[in-house]
C-alpha cells in the first residue's frame, strides 16, 4: 500500500525531508522547495537543488521521484531557461511586450523593482516572484538580499512566457525532457509540468476541452497577471495559435517522458493541465462511486486514478476517516492507482513547517497512518456489492483476506490486518 502512496512537496525555507520523502510511492518536487535557498543564490539555482533534492530522496530510499518543469512560464531561476532568455538568438522563443505601447502603461513593469536600469521586452509579471523586500512588502514570493535578486546578467526576475508558435522551441523543451536535470539522471522517474494555455475562441467551438471555460484567471496562460493579453497586444486569434501550440508540445512532451520511462502528473485520468482533483470518499457518494468502480468497463478500471485521503476539516492536519478511505481504495482501485493528501491529492504535510497555511501538529509533520504501511497483497477480481442495493461492498485480497466497506453504517473492514 505504501507504494500507492503519492505526495506533492515543498519546503520553501530548505531541504525536505528526504528520509520522510521516500517512505512514498511517488513523491513530487515543487519549484518553491529550498526557495530560500535559491532565491539568495547569485545566480538562483532552483534546477540544481531540484537534482540535488531528488538525489536526496533516491539515496534514502526513494522508490520513485518526481521534479517541476513549466513548459507555460519560463522561469529565469532555472539555469537552462536563464541561458536562452539571455541569448538574444533566441528571442524568437519569448513573447513581448506590446512595443506599440509606453512602458509605463503596462499592468507589470519591464523592469526589475530594485533597479530601474535593469529592463526586458520580453514579457514577464511578477505574481510569484522573488524580491527584495521593502517596507510596503516585506514577505515577496521568495527574498534577494538588498544587492538585487540574480536571475542573470541584466534580466529582471519574473515569470516570462515560451511563445509556442516556434517549433525549435518545441524540438528543445522536448529534449530536454530527458536533460541531465530531468529524466537523464537516474534519481529523477518523473515531472509535474505546471499550467496551461487556454483559448476563449477553442472554448467557444468545443466547451468540453479541458480547462474551458478560460478562468485561471483569464484566457492565455494560467496563473499569470490578468491583463497579460492587453499588455502583449495580442489579439484572440493569436492566443488561439499559441494554444494549440501548447497543446503540441506538452503531446509531445509527455510521449517523450514515456520514452524515457518516466511519468508525468497529467498522465493520470482526469489530471489533465497540472490539476489535482482526487477522487474523494465521503457517506453519501460511498455507494454510488463504487457501483460504477466494480464495473469492469469503467474508468477506474481503465485508468489510473488519484485518491484523496479525507483530512479533518476542523484540525486540518488530521485525517477524518482513513480506515473507510483504505478500504475505499483498496475496493475501488485499477490496476494503477495513487492516493495523496486531502482535495487536491497532493501536500502531505510532512514538514515542520506551515504548508500553504497550515502548521502540521507535529515537530515533523503528520507521519503516514499505518492503514497505509501494510501489505495487502493483491486482489482477487473485482468488488462487488453483498446484495442488490444493500450497500456493502467487498473485495478479496492475497494477503489481507476480504476487505470491506458498509456505505450504509460507514464502517470498513481491512481484512485480516484490521486492528
Amino acid at each position: 500500500m505504501r507504494e500507492s502512496t503519492i505526495s506533492m512537496q515543498c519546503n520553501g525555507s530548505g531541504w525536505s525531508n528526504a528520509t520522510r520523502g521516500s517512505e512514498f510511492g511517488i513523491v513530487s518536487y515543487d519549484w518553491s522547495n529550498a526557495k530560500a535557498q535559491w532565491a539568495a543564490t547569485k545566480p538562483m539555482d532552483c534546477e540544481e537543488r531540484l537534482l540535488t533534492q531528488a538525489q536526496m530522496t533516491k539515496a534514502s530510499g526513494g522508490k520513485h521521484v518526481f521534479v517541476y518543469r513549466n513548459i507555460v512560464k519560463a522561469l529565469p531561476w532555472f539555469s537552462s531557461v536563464r541561458e536562452k532568455l539571455l541569448d538574444p538568438l533566441y528571442a524568437g522563443w519569448f513573447l513581448r511586450f506590446d512595443a506599440s505601447k509606453p512602458s509605463a502603461s503596462y499592468h507589470q513593469p519591464a523592469c526589475a523593482a530594485e533597479d530601474a536600469s535593469k529592463c526586458s521586452p520580453l514579457y514577464h509579471d511578477q505574481l510569484q516572484t522573488p524580491e527584495v523586500p521593502t517596507p510596503e512588502h516585506p514577505d515577496p514570493d521568495g527574498k534577494c538580499d538588498t544587492s538585487g535578486c540574480d536571475c542573470g546578467p541584466g534580466l529582471p526576475c519574473g515569470e516570462y512566457l515560451f511563445d509556442h508558435r516556434n517549433d525549435s522551441l518545441r524540438e528543445w523543451l522536448v529534449a530536454q525532457v530527458i536533460s541531465p536535470t530531468a529524466l537523464g539522471d537516474p534519481s529523477i522517474d518523473g515531472l509535474f509540468i505546471d499550467d496551461f494555455w487556454c483559448s476563449n475562441t477553442l472554448c467557444a467551438e468545443n466547451p468540453h476541452i479541458d480547462g474551458c471555460p478560460c478562468n485561471d484567471p483569464v484566457q492565455g496562460p494560467t496563473e499569470i497577471e490578468p491583463h497579460s493579453q492587453v499588455d502583449m497586444g495580442l489579439s484572440d486569434a493569436e492566443i488561439k495559435e499559441i494554444t494549440l501550440g501548447w497543446n503540441r508540445t506538452m503531446g509531445e512532451v509527455q510521449a517523450a517522458i514515456l520514452r524515457a520511462n518516466g511519468y508525468t502528473w497529467s498522465l493520470m485520468f482526469g489530471q489533465q493541465n497540472a490539476n489535482a482533483a482526487p477522487r474523494l470518499l465521503t457517506e453519501t457518494n460511498c455507494a454510488e462511486q463504487l457501483r460504477k468502480a466494480c464495473n469492469v468497463d469503467s474508468d477506474w478500471q481503465k485508468h489510473t486514478i488519484l485518491f484523496g485521503l479525507s483530512v479533518n476539516q476542523t484540525t486540518g492536519s488530521t485525517l477524518a476517516h482513513v480506515r473507510q478511505d483504505v478500504a475505499f481504495f483498496l475496493l475501488a482501485r485499477g490496476p494503477y492507482a495513487y492516493a495523496g493528501w486531502g482535495v487536491w491529492g497532493m501536500t502531505w504535510p510532512f514538514q515542520p513547517e506551515p504548508a500553504h497555511g497550515e502548521l502540521p501538529p507535529e515537530p515533523h509533520g503528520v507521519p503516514l497512518p499505518p492503514e497505509l504501511l501494510v501489505d495487502y497483497g493483491e486482489p482477487d477480481g473485482l468488488c462487488h456489492e453483498v446484495s442488490d442495493a444493500d450497500g456493502v461492498f467487498e473485495r478479496k485480497y492475497s494477503k489481507a483476506g476480504v476487505v470491506s466497506l458498509n456505505c450504509r453504517a460507514f464502517e470498513a473492514s481491512l481484512g485480516s490486518f484490521d486492528a
